[in-house]
């Protein structure tokens, strides 16, 4: 008897710089929630160029837009701040992935720089600091202990009528309107793309989670559940509807 085949799934990986070399590099957290339920995963270097893009995507049943230390560049979404940590060769993949998986129907997941690569991809802008906005502090606890920098910080409310708020009456969640979830960036939503849903928000009202209508899967979220995904009863619900989508 032949093995189910596995969805094989696209994750962006990063450049960076280490010891005079230059690396492309992907935190295997990710690798590892695909792996655990069920898809394959292929890393895809910001070196991808525009003429590769179908290639590579006839290739791919679903992508995935992690997190990263560095920033979308400010001219992505007319900022006109200064940013130090930029990665433009990702920022050039991503946003042209996201635009072409969009046209092919292609599940995509969003998580934290991932959520906001999404944004701008599809017209939306970011603030640089949410914290000198108005909003409450959602930088990383700087220790070194990955326990304590992934662990809850706050409830997010789920919006009534969305696909999470779906997905949480399907497994019969006891309480469908939060959950509580980590937070490690800095960066946030500004203007959230009009075609986009929101799906979550934190307590000071700062978008957490969005969909696009109308496609197989395509959700961003500005927390990290690849921590512990396997064990985290959300993060066990985004990661197997995505495979699933992928699956289809």
């Amino acid at each position: 008897m032949s093995e189910v085949r596995k969805p094989i799934i696209g994750l962006v990986s990063c450049r960076k710089s280490l010891a005079g070399y230059q690396i492309q590099a992907l935190n295997e957290f990710y690798l590892q929630a695909i792996k655990d339920f069920g898809g394959t995963p292929l890393i895809l270097p910001s070196s991808i160029e525009a003429s590769e893009l179908d290639q590579v995507l006839s290739i791919c049943d679903g992508l995935v837009f992690p997190g990263s230390h560095s920033n979308v560049a400010p001219h992505r979404y007319n900022g006109t701040h200064e940013e130090a940590k930029k990665d433009e060769d990702r920022d050039e993949l991503a946003i042209m992935l996201i635009r072409h998986a969009i046209d092919k129907n292609i599940p995509c997941l969003g998580i934290c720089r991932g959520f906001q690569e999404m944004n701008v991809a599809l017209g939306g802008s970011l603030d640089p600091a949410v914290h000198e906005s108005g909003y409450n502090d959602h930088r990383e606890n700087p220790v070194e202990a990955f326990d304590e920098k992934y662990a809850p910080a706050h409830p997010v409310l789920v919006e009534a009528g969305g696909v999470i708020s779906k997905w949480l009456q399907q497994e019969q969640w006891q309480d469908t309107s939060s959950f509580e979830v980590n937070t490690l960036h800095n960066q946030g939503v500004k203007r959230l793309a009009s075609a986009l849903r929101v799906e979550a928000k934190a307590p000071d009202g700062l978008v957490e989670a969005f969909s696009l209508p109308g496609q197989k899967y395509f959700v961003g979220v500005q927390w990290h559940p690849e921590w512990q995904a396997k064990t985290n009863h959300f993060s066990q619900i985004l990661f197997k509807e995505f495979i699933m989508s992928a699956s289809d």
